[in-house]
Parts: structure tokens; sequence; C-alpha cells
């Protein structure tokens, strides 16, 4: 579960990151390559977290949610590029696969057949 916890952190603060890089000199970051390979990454690291979930819970809602927030993701990379709202829908759906993390950690340290170690933490 602590890649879970890890896209959840990466989800919460990338946002805020992109937000500040042209006061740093690094609006450079805010490209095509780099949008799609932050979604690879987030992508990745969501099948491998919710895969746990689903197995041990059968619940597939965690799942679904960071689905919703990946597709929300890719919309807004694909028919949004270069608007004026794309950062902050962007943003959004990043904040959606965070909270599909949290709620996959959740279940999971309220479920007692998962036995993970030191009480889900």
């Amino acid at each position: 579960m602590s890649a879970s916890l890890l896209c959840a952190v990466h989800c919460a603060f990338l946002p805020l990151l992109l937000a500040a890089l042209p006061a740093f000199g690094l609006a450079w970051l805010d490209s095509p390559i780099v949008d799609w390979s932050m979604f690879g990454i987030a992508t990745c690291i969501a099948l491998w977290s919710h895969r746990h979930g689903f197995v041990v819970h059968r619940r597939c809602f965690p799942g679904g949610l960071a689905l919703f927030g990946l597709v929300v993701i890719v919309g807004t990379i694909c028919l949004l590029k270069g608007a004026a709202s794309q950062h902050y829908i962007q943003a959004s759906g990043a904040v959606i696969v965070a909270s599909s993390h949290f709620l996959n950690r959740r279940l999971c340290r309220d479920c007692g057949a998962c036995q993970m170690p030191n009480g889900g933490e």
C-alpha cells in the first residue's frame, strides 16, 4: 500500500509544482512529453497499487475512481491543451486519483484479510 501513498503524494503535489514552474524558470516542463510521461507513471502506479485491493477485497470502486481520474487527465491533455482551464481540470483529475489511493489504503487497513504489517501503516 506504500505505492498508493506514493501516488497520492505525487498527485497532490505535482499540480502545485507545475503552477510554480514559471517562477523558477522551468516552464519547459509544461510540455506534452512531460504530460504524457507523468500520465504513464501515474497509470502504472495506479494499476499496480489498486490490483491488490481488488484481488483481496473484490471492491472495484477505488480502481474505478482512479480510472475516472485518469480519463479526466487524458481528456484534459487531449482536448484542452493550451486552454486557460487545462491545469485546473488536470489537477482535479489528479486529486481524484489521489483520493482513490487514500480510499484503497483505508479499505486495506480496515480489512482483516489483508494482514498488513504495522496495522496498515
